[in-house]
């Protein structure tokens, strides 16, 4: 039995056989009519549109070849108006730029007034603090133990009286 079976499946015929009953199956799930008709629909809705596409192409050219007759009219005008718009442009940068250098050169003459009193503040504390200092030395320059007693007991008698 096994040699028959060897036999069946080395058969060029039965091989042929099962491939066309494969086919057979494949082709039956397949609707080949169908896909044929959906495939010649595509075609011919796409040959549609593109008859249409082509007379809507021609009315473009049509109305582009209007157009290109009256541009030479219509570049004149837009470069006089641009122009025209180049021109205020200009005026207003220049007056523009004139009113912030007015106004930069106030910021500048604020900013160095209140340097300039800054610093005269500045000079007036140092010259206190040292005026301070000096007095400072020379008073305990000229201070000896019976004047800083006397000083002491001043004070003293000073916070006595203040005693609540």
């Amino acid at each position: 039995m096994a040699d028959f079976w060897n036999i069946i499946v080395q058969s060029n015929t039965f091989n042929f056989a099962i491939l066309v009953i494969l086919l057979a199956i494949v082709f039956a799930k397949i609707d080949l009519p169908g896909i044929i008709e959906k495939i010649k629909n595509e075609v011919a809705s796409s040959i549609e549109n593109a008859k249409k596409e082509r007379l809507n192409a021609e009315e473009e050219l049509k109305s582009a070849e209007e157009k290109a007759g009256k541009t030479d009219s219509e570049v004149k005008l837009q470069l006089q108006n641009a122009e025209n718009n180049a021109k205020n442009l200009a005026d207003n940068i220049l007056k523009n730029t004139d009113e912030n250098i007015k106004r930069i050169e106030d910021n500048i003459k604020k900013v160095i007034l209140a340097e300039e009193r800054n610093i005269s503040t500045k000079l007036t504390q140092e010259t206190l603090n040292k005026a301070v200092d000096l007095a400072k030395q020379n008073i305990l320059s000229k201070l000896d133990a019976d004047m800083h007693q006397k000083l002491l007991d001043d004070s003293i008698n000073e916070i006595d009286k203040v005693n609540l």
